[in-house]
């Protein structure tokens, strides 16, 4: 799945064009994807992305009358998540430093 043109292409969308940076992510996607598949035999798989963003200030903005400076960085979280039929969430984590 991770080796197919449609993945590549949301990579690059994510990620940019630099061949040395989608190598370190297509890396990072593939660790978690060969153990996934062991743990919870799932039928469907989804992949998920969330932003990178530190909050330099005006954490919570109920406290801040809605005033929050962020700023984006070079940093992201990956999930993937499939369906099941017992409506029963798992969770496993792996920490993966990407250099």
């Amino acid at each position: 799945m991770i080796a197919t043109p449609q993945f590549n292409k949301r990579l690059t969308e994510l990620y940019g064009t630099d061949d040395a940076i989608l190598a370190k992510q297509t890396s990072r996607y593939h660790a978690p994807m060969q153990e996934f598949p062991h743990r919870f035999q799932p039928s469907t798989i989804h992949f998920f992305s969330t932003l990178g963003r530190a909050k330099i200030g005006g954490n919570h903005t109920d406290h801040h009358h809605g005033k929050v400076l962020a700023a984006s960085i070079n940093l992201n979280s990956i999930a993937i998540a499939a369906p099941t039929a017992d409506n029963r969430i798992a969770i496993y984590s792996v920490r993966h430093r990407c250099d």
